[in-house]
């Protein structure tokens, strides 16, 4: 069987999770807007649906949410809607690609906050932002934010990489999430706080976007019951996980720096593991083509990547590295591993050892 760590690109649903949605695809297969029964029925269990998400994600059963089938949909919609469309927003270059498009096609002005070498955002103290738009945990890095609002500006957190995992920042307005991050086998949903004040218009925009602007399609209802149900799984496990994740990530680390590489470098943990979050660890091997290294560990039935899915086939160095001030040549050397809620110290251990095998073989 396979060593999958790239949980960080899609974690697969557990048991549980697959009976529930296999459960709800022969029951909730109607459409939820029709006008009979079985639509009214969908409408009322999905407005549970989303008190149950809001409970489990924001540790309170009353945000507005907005439902989306993943999460680039929910960026499009974001960046299209008032609480960014002609605004000025602050962001960093560490954020998904997904969403820095949607920010410039939108935005009136996109500033961007700078970073220091660990990759936490230094935030300025007068931005002239109309909203603050900023990564919980870093896709390919792993850098774990702490986020504050500034004075007087919405804060947008993409929680995509946390959500299911670690607590949301409590000051956010708005938040993005999504299941395939989670172990749901899909969907993604916008959170809006009770105390954004824009949220009324929000969920009135995201009507007509979908219904009489037909610019994103209806997410199915099985899948936004199962996102509702694997978020709630994920709280109830969350501190004992935290734990166990946190150990296999000081263990991997252990293991993993200072490994010889070809030229006579040495592998070092990019991020430090005060400022990361556990389930990535972000490896840095100087001299090294990490997708070679990529490749080479699939054939040892290793999964890991070289850094967010999204930009996997691409021919341009990491985009995260470069933001950090890593020189063109280091920033193709990152290797991305994420740990699941399934991976086990057995895991770690036989990757660290496929590692060191193909550094010596490259």
């Amino acid at each position: 069987m396979s060593i999958y760590l790239d949980q960080a690109a899609a974690a697969y649903p557990d048991r549980e999770v697959l009976d529930f949605y296999r459960a709800e695809l022969e029951h909730s297969g109607a459409n939820q807007e029709a006008a009979h029964r079985l639509g009214y029925e969908l409408r009322r269990r999905l407005d549970a649906a989303a008190r149950e998400l809001s409970q489990a994600l924001a540790d309170r059963d009353d945000c507005t949410v907005i439902w989306g089938t993943s999460g680039t949909e929910i960026f499009n919609l974001l960046a299209d809607s008032p609480a960014v469309a002609g605004k000025r927003v602050l962001t960093s270059r560490l954020e998904h690609p997904a969403l820095l498009a949607a920010l410039r096609r939108s935005a009136a002005e996109v500033k961007f906050a700078p970073c220091g070498k660990d990759g936490r955002l230094q935030m300025p103290e007068d931005s002239g932002a109309e909203l603050a738009a900023f990564h919980q945990v870093q896709s390919e890095l792993g850098v774990r934010q702490e986020l504050r609002p500034l004075p007087g500006v919405p804060l947008f957190v993409d929680a995509i990489q946390a959500a299911g995992k670690l607590p949301l920042p409590p000051e956010f307005d708005l938040a993005a999430v999504s299941g395939h991050k989670f172990g749901a086998p899909g969907g993604a949903a916008l959170l809006a706080h009770p105390r954004f004040a824009g949220k009324g218009k929000l969920a009135e925009f995201a009507h007509r976007y979908r219904h009489v602007e037909y610019r994103c399609g209806r997410p199915e209802p099985a899948l936004l019951l199962t996102l509702a149900f694997a978020a709630t799984r994920r709280r109830a496990a969350r501190e004992a996980t935290l734990r166990r994740i946190s150990e296999l990530n000081a263990a991997a680390r252990e293991l993993l720096a200072g490994l010889p590489l070809p030229g006579g470098a040495r592998s070092f943990c990019t991020v430090p593991a005060e400022a990361a979050s556990p389930f990535i660890l972000h490896l840095t091997l100087p001299g090294v083509q990490s997708g070679v290294v990529v490749r080479m560990l699939s054939e040892e039935d290793v999964m890991v990547a070289a850094g967010s899915a999204c930009a996997s086939e691409t021919r341009t160095p990491s985009a995260a590295l470069t933001a950090l001030g890593f020189s063109r040549e280091q920033a193709y050397s990152g290797l991305r591993i994420s740990f699941g809620f399934d991976t086990s110290p057995e895991d770690v251990k036989k990757m660290a050892e496929a590692l060191k095998t193909v550094l010596k073989n490259y």
